[in-house]
């Protein structure tokens, strides 16, 4: 029998931004009329989705120093497979340029949940090229948007995937009159404002690029706003530069800002461009896999923005400016024609989605899938054994040489003591060993909070932290502490002092 309203689990990963985040949350927006949606994301950024009424459980990333890689992976595995359950899912979504093994593995457990990964294109050329044996794990691929699609020369192109329109928040969310987005922003909004919001790694030290933009805007009479970015708590203040402290989404307030000076990721693009914002475009050079170079020259191309070329360096960036605020009409005016010919990518997804939950039959790999999925799995659980057998020191030099991330997971499972929120404490008492309270003299143990709220001071430090969906099952929470009990060395279990906000 068919549900009336299905299930579907948005799974992202981390990521060094909000990108992924924000793309799911659009599509969690564009499907809350028509299905039940929760989101599980391994950023650190997870609490200001949950902060605008979207239902979401965090899941720590394979980056922190918290068990080994294939620990995790375990770990990641059964978080999926137990929520999905939890859930009744019919849909698992995942947004990220990697599959993690562990949701691979998910995969195989969950034979009657239909699969999707949301793997965007403008991949850097040659990069990434393992991750493409995930396709097989998967029911559907489908592929974002880009406005700059046209420079794309990385591996994804010509390969089989549903195209889409561009994912943007544009399209499910309506941005703040003038007026309002400025009084909410602090800003004067009778004054030409420009926003900086420079990643990382932009004109190589991104701190000078800022200062340069801001100096010269200010000289120029403009009102100079700047990001702290959700996920950066280092950012220094500037003179004259109002900063923006953790404002999320972006989206909903570009109409206070003439100009916006910006990295060139996708959902700046897709959020700026689209909102008819003359932009310029600093291309973030670091990325792993994101193609911003490319992304930002054909967007120049387009005229739907101006860039800095990374050759140019700091001294391209006054006359890149001087380029965007002399072009501001023109590049207002093609942007807003790039929307109306690409727009509408949100709705598509979700359409996309709701009609795999209709329409899904189970997972009925043939012998050459299996055949795939048995080498793609096996590949993962070889690299995870290479490492503790060669240790992380020789196994990092590897990646490093094939241009990898390198794994900063740690040799053995970190030593906890559990700390468990009143409300959860008070549903499970009766599953914990009669011991549980007892706390030895271990002197190494690090505390762990168990928790339905996120603890975001916890989470910027890296420490580590256990999120409960709220409203779930005692079953759920009892597979979640046995979970806990495999995956970390559990000195004790104790009820909270407080509970952590």
């Amino acid at each position: 029998m068919t549900k009336e309203r299905p299930s579907i689990l948005l799974v992202t990963s981390n990521g060094t931004g909000m990108g992924h985040l924000t793309r799911q949350s659009a599509i969690a927006r564009a499907l809350d009329d028509q299905a039940d949606v929760t989101i599980l994301s391994l950023s650190s950024g997870i609490s200001v989705i949950i902060d605008q009424g979207l239902r979401a459980e965090y899941v720590p990333s394979y980056h922190l120093p918290l068990m080994p890689r294939p620990v995790w992976n375990n770990y990641l595995r059964d978080r999926i497979v137990h929520l999905a359950q939890e859930l009744a899912a019919d849909v698992i979504a995942f947004d990220g340029v990697a599959p993690y093994r562990g949701l691979l593995a998910a995969r195989l457990r969950l034979p009657n949940v239909g699969f999707v990964w949301f793997r965007r294109g403008m991949w850097k050329p040659g990069r990434n090229e393992a991750a493409l044996q995930a396709e097989s794990f998967f029911d559907l691929v489908i592929t974002p948007g880009d406005f700059s699609s046209a420079a794309d020369r990385g591996l994804t192109v010509g390969r089989p995937s549903e195209q889409i329109e561009p994912i943007s928040l544009l399209d499910v969310m309506q941005p703040l009159s003038r007026d309002a987005a400025a009084n909410e922003l602090g800003l004067d909004p009778s004054r030409s404002t420009a926003l900086i919001t420079i990643g990382s790694g932009a004109l190589g030290d991104n701190s000078d690029a800022v200062d340069v933009t801001a100096e010269y805007l200010t000289q120029l009479d403009w009102q100079v706003a700047s990001t702290k970015a959700v996920l950066d708590q280092k950012t220094r203040e500037i003179s004259g530069v109002r900063l923006l402290n953790n404002v999320y989404p972006l989206a909903k307030y570009v109409n206070a800002f003439d100009v916006v000076v910006s990295a060139a990721g996708y959902n700046a693009v897709h959020e700026f461009i689209a909102a008819g914002i003359p932009t310029l475009l600093i291309p973030n050079s670091d990325t792993a896999t994101d193609d911003q170079l490319g992304r930002a020259r054909q967007a120049a191309q387009n005229q739907v923005a101006e860039w800095v070329d990374p050759v140019d360096g700091i001294a391209g960036l006054k006359p890149a400016l001087d380029r965007t605020i002399k072009n501001s009409d023109q590049l207002s005016a093609s942007a807003s024609l790039m929307r109306q010919k690409h727009g509408g990518g949100t709705q598509q997804a979700a359409a996309l989605l709701i009609g795999l939950a209709r329409s899904f039959t189970g997972d009925k790999p043939n012998a050459n899938v299996h055949i795939a999925r048995s080498r793609t799995l096996l590949r993962g659980s070889i690299s995870g054994s290479a490492t503790q057998i060669v240790g992380p020191q020789v196994a990092n030099a590897v990646r490093s040489r094939l241009r990898r991330k390198l794994d900063t997971s740690p040799p053995k499972k970190l030593s906890v003591d559990v700390l468990i929120e009143s409300s959860l404490y008070d549903r499970v008492l009766s599953t914990l060993p009669a011991n549980a309270a007892e706390n030895p003299n271990r002197g190494d143990s690090r505390p762990l909070t168990m928790s339905t709220t996120v603890p975001s001071a916890l989470l910027r430090e890296g420490a580590p932290v256990e999120h409960v969906l709220p409203g779930t099952s005692v079953n759920y929470l009892t597979q979640r502490l046995s979970l806990l009990r495999h995956s970390y060395r559990v000195q004790s279990v104790d009820r909270a002092p407080v509970d952590t906000p």
